[in-house]
């Protein structure tokens, strides 16, 4: 019995990319990583996972293990008879290893989860750092999330010749809650409380990363802009994050300058602050954000998790009723937004943290849901035999 039941067992090998002077708060996709492993070790049918080295060092991304203990970091030449599963997901692996496991009847999948189709084009038209290289990765199929199928769903299935499925999209506050107690030593607390005056004033957090065009800080600007130039006592400050960068270029910095909200000194340009820091430490009191076609990201479930106004644009977000929505590009209807929820009551704000409580247990890793959306894919898989 036991020889059976290993040999049902699944075991999987996931890419990371370790390189030196990584954070877990550097990427999402590090995160994403670690709670896909969380995700997997809630099934009998998995046995032993490996993180596959694709970096150039020897260590995991700083916080990645303090949340998933015993994650073991290994060369892919060192298990490379040891794996059902390999996902590609954090680094991409050497093609010929691919070609040999896959000779040998592993399955490969790559998970893409980021915008596949932006990081195409922006790349070599923006000279950048060459991201995902479409090499001939021997793939059996290609996973990418919800948020991502409209746009980069068509173009990978026909790059990829193989199926592309959407799995859902998962996270847990293990480590922002980490990040929150460390925080606490420092007499510093995390989480939005209702003012006691009669309106709130506006302490505005924009987290957009600016390096490119589907996460940026231009219509968050504008609606802090809207709102201020409306009622001056709304705001009173704006910090944009991951914009220091940006500062001297003339385009951002004419535009930045324009804005009556930097010309009254509420405006800050900042390098990147991880979420509890600056919404603890510059005491900010809602987040106002933007995507064109990213829907879903940790940003907004952080956000949601410390009870705090979240401004977005998700349609995803909108369907689960949580934050508080405003269509497309409309900056003026987000700056009209951040003005009436000053005058939301405490009760309008107890409803809003418990909806958005609600919505976060959905996307938990441990939910029966996705545990079993994942299982399907790879029991699918692993389990059809051969090497076609």
């Amino acid at each position: 019995m036991p020889d059976q039941l290993c040999r049902s067992s699944i075991r999987v090998g996931i890419s990371v990319f370790a390189k030196a002077g990584a954070q877990l708060w550097s990427s999402g996709l590090n995160q994403n990583l670690a709670f896909l492993v969380h995700l997997l070790r809630q099934s009998e049918r998995i046995g032993r996972i490996v993180l596959l080295n694709g970096g150039d060092v020897d260590q995991l991304p700083a916080g990645m293990a303090d949340g998933i203990p015993d994650l073991v970091l290994v060369q892919p030449s060192e298990v490379t008879h040891e794996l059902d599963l390999v996902i590609e997901m954090g680094a991409q692996l050497p093609l010929e290893w691919l070609r040999h496991v896959r000779a040998l009847g592993t399955k490969i999948v790559t998970f893409f989860v980021g915008h596949s189709y932006a990081e195409m084009g922006e790349t070599p038209i923006f000279g950048r750092e060459a991201g995902h290289l479409f090499s001939g990765t021997p793939w059996h199929e290609v996973w990418t999330l919800p948020h991502h199928m409209h746009a980069s769903g068509p173009m990978l299935r026909t790059l990829s010749r193989v199926p592309v499925h959407a799995m859902p999209h998962i996270w847990s506050p293990m480590f922002l809650e980490q990040r929150i107690r460390e925080l606490g030593t420092e007499g510093l607390e995390f989480g939005f409380q209702p003012a006691a005056q009669d309106a709130l004033i506006w302490r505005a957090g924009v987290f957009e990363p600016n390096i490119s065009v589907v996460k940026n800080a231009t219509i968050p600007m504008l609606a802090c802009e809207s709102a201020y130039r409306q009622d001056h006592s709304a705001v009173e400050r704006m910090m944009v994050m991951s914009s220091f960068h940006m500062k001297e270029h003339p385009t951002f910095h004419r535009f930045a300058a324009h804005l009556d909200i930097t010309r009254s000194g509420l405006a800050s340009y900042e390098p990147r602050l991880d979420f509890a820091e600056a919404m603890t430490r510059h005491r900010l009191n809602v987040v106002v954000s933007h995507q064109w076609e990213c829907g879903l990201n940790y940003l907004y479930y952080d956000a949601l998790y410390g009870g705090y106004p979240l401004l977005h644009n998700s349609p995803f977000l909108q369907a689960a009723g949580v934050g508080l929505f405003y269509p497309g590009f409309e900056a003026g209807v987000a700056g009209d937004l951040l003005l009436s929820a000053r005058r939301m009551s405490t009760s309008d704000w107890v409803t809003y943290r418990r909806d958005a409580q609600r919505f976060l247990r959905s996307v938990a890793p441990e939910q029966p849901a996705h545990v079993q959306a994942f299982m399907d894919r790879i029991t699918a898989l692993v389990d059809s035999g051969g090497i076609a």
